[in-house]
């Protein structure tokens, strides 16, 4: 297992992993990408390098939601195989890196849900798990998966927000082009300050497992 390339959803799960590669000698390439489907695909459809690294081993990582109990706010897990937005395709990560990887990190895998907005709600959470069968629900796999077929792709998430409660609705927070819009995150906080400050909590005990991994998977070589 080399992993050559790190992607990552730029602002906090980006300098969370590279927090954790700053501290090992020779670290793959770690490269913040924007959040959400449509300026994720934009992204990779511009990118200079893609052609470069078609064919190597890529690691997609961030923070994603849970949508079973069994998986609590600052648990990581592998993902197997991603469904779309649309529900309609399935896509798969590569085998022998995602087994590798589950064996390295001792990591459970699943199966993922990619949406275009963030899921708030326990019922839509409920409603995703059930339908899919899945245990992660998150804004950029599929597209990774869809557009890069030959590269040999593994995708880890860490849980920052379980199926047991309410976030606040901040799915207007993420613009178009993937940056956060900093006024709406506040005003949505606002509305429903306690399911914000729970929020907020999942999201550091997630950035900080996401350091801690990133750490651990490369502080003694791969």
């Amino acid at each position: 297992m080399t992993i050559q390339v790190i992607l990552v959803p730029a602002g906090a799960e980006y300098q969370a992993v590279m927090r954790g590669i700053n501290a090992v000698p020779k670290p793959p390439l770690a490269i913040p990408i924007p959040a959400g489907p449509a300026a994720f695909r934009a992204f990779l459809e511009s990118w200079a390098e893609r052609s470069r690294v078609a064919d190597q081993e890529i690691l997609l990582m961030g923070l994603g939601g849970s949508l079973s109990p069994q998986h609590q706010i600052g648990d990581a897990i592998l993902l197997e195989s991603v469904w779309d937005v649309a529900g309609e395709n399935r896509f798969r990560c590569d085998r022998a890196l995602t087994d590798s990887l589950a064996q390295r990190l001792k990591l459970p895998m699943g199966t993922g849900v990619m949406c275009d907005r963030v899921i708030t709600t326990v019922a839509e959470k409920r409603r995703l798990g059930d339908r899919y069968q899945a245990d992660v629900v998150d804004m950029e796999s599929a597209v990774l998966l869809e557009a890069m077929p030959q590269a040999k792709v593994a995708i880890l998430r860490v849980i920052s927000d379980d199926c047991s409660r309410d976030l606040p609705d901040i799915s207007r927070a993420i613009g178009s082009d993937g940056s956060l819009r900093a006024n709406i995150l506040a005003r949505s906080f606002l509305k429903r300050p306690i399911a914000a400050l729970n929020f907020i909590s999942g999201s550091l005990q997630g950035l900080k497992t996401l350091e801690q991994i990133t750490l651990m998977l490369f502080k003694s070589g791969q």
